[in-house]
């Protein structure tokens, strides 16, 4: 019962503070505007770009305007080509003047030399660019083909690009995905890894508040450390558990649009497995790193002090993020398999892999049971260590002395 009191104390001093109503509401807000915006604004490149082609070389300008008049994106033709006469000059007052994004100068040699310029205000437009880019190689190549006696006719036919479709395969069937299953899996990777910091931080910053202000000494002449180390846990946990579920809803609704109203977008419609274990490997990192936390806190007075302390706990949450790569790469290899095992990495890259592939269930399992242990045992040493530094103040402990709070009864 008194556990119970200390939960109540800590999770309603949690939820009615302005921050967390905030970030509740943001966070949804976030999670919807990097999946399903992004899918919006590319099927809308916006307006096609004005572009002019001065033709130095007198033989190359018909067959490019040609391509970059056909030159699309999500179906809509991008350049409307001008046909500005006059040099160089003449060029730039048009493109600063603002009738025209930019022009294509072909000099001379440009078969030969395979080389264009492109001049306009802005230069930062990668793909656009990336897109003229392939046009007029294309038209160059025909060019050359047609040179080298090739018919007119057998051209297109020729040159044709390969059109790759990318289709994962699950026990539902296949479905084309374009690369949106990256952003998504990462989005969330991104998603777990702020929200165990954030929360495990609410722990330390607790505890140090509680321990500077004296209060902890009177909290436990009426409650044991181990009921109130319990207490404080459990609470923020009820907490952070409230705000990640929000989430959680407005992600699966974000899922269920992109597997219905939008599926032009291909954006990814992710299932119930996957956000199981969103919730669930949450719940699991912010008990085994929420414990640790609270000891740091236990045994420090600021949160200065607390900086040296906190790079340990801090470490394996960064090394699962470095290991993001190698599982996005080989998600079902064995390096993959044993990182996603470990304890301390397994809330992260365990996830990562549900997202990535169809995962076999005694791996999530397995995972599952190997993090339940480290709990118990990081959690049974957080609190003996809570238990004697949280009436401990002046000079900070070291890790032997922090041995010795674990081995005394």
């Amino acid at each position: 019962m008194r556990v119970l009191r200390v939960v109540r104390r800590e999770f309603l001093e949690r939820v009615r503070t302005k921050a967390f109503v905030i970030g509740t509401v943001l966070g949804p807000v976030l999670l919807v505007g990097l999946t399903v915006v992004p899918g919006l604004l590319m099927s809308k490149a916006g307006k096609p770009l004005k572009v002019a082609v001065l033709d130095e070389d007198g033989a190359l300008g018909t067959p490019v305007r040609a391509a970059l008049s056909a030159a699309k994106v999500a179906g809509n033709l991008r350049f409307t080509v001008q046909d500005v006469p006059g040099d160089r000059k003449a060029l730039d007052v048009e493109v600063l003047a603002g009738r025209l994004d930019g022009y294509l100068v072909l000099p001379k040699g440009a078969l030969d030399s395979a080389q264009a310029e492109y001049y306009a205000k802005n230069v930062s437009n990668l793909p656009d660019q990336r897109l003229m880019d392939n046009a007029v190689e294309q038209a160059f190549v025909k060019l050359r083909l047609a040179v080298e006696g090739l018919p007119a006719d057998k051209l297109d036919a020729v040159t044709r690009r390969l059109d790759l479709k990318t289709l994962q395969v699950t026990k539902e069937g296949s479905r084309e995905d374009k690369g949106a299953g990256f952003i998504i899996s990462f989005v969330m990777l991104m998603i777990l890894y702020t929200s165990m910091l954030m929360w495990g931080q609410a722990v330390l910053s607790s505890v140090i508040e509680e321990k500077s202000n004296r209060v902890l000494e009177v909290m436990v002449s009426s409650i044991s450390p181990a009921e109130l180390f319990a207490g404080k846990i459990v609470g923020v946990g009820a907490a952070s558990l409230t705000q990640f579920l929000v989430w959680t809803a407005a992600g699966i609704g974000a899922s269920l649009y992109a597997g219905s109203f939008a599926t032009g977008l291909n954006l990814p419609s992710l299932g119930p497995l996957v956000w199981i274990c969103f919730v669930v490997f949450f719940l699991l990192g912010y008990f085994l790193y929420s414990a640790m936390y609270a000891a740091i806190g236990a045994c420090v007075n600021t949160l200065q002090e607390a900086q040296n302390l906190m790079f340990p706990v801090m470490l394996p949450i960064i090394g699962a993020m470095v290991s993001f790569p190698i599982i996005m790469r080989d998600p079902d290899g064995t390096l993959s398999v044993v990182l996603s095992l470990l304890p301390p990495l397994a809330p992260l890259l365990m996830f990562l892999r549900v997202a990535t592939v169809p995962t076999p269930l005694w791996q999530i399992g397995l995972s599952i049971v190997l993090l339940l242990l480290a709990i118990g045992f990081v959690n049974w040493v957080a609190a003996r260590i809570y238990r004697v530094g949280i009436l401990m103040y002046g000079k900070r402990p070291t890790f032997p002395e922090m041995l010795r709070w674990v081995r005394h009864r």
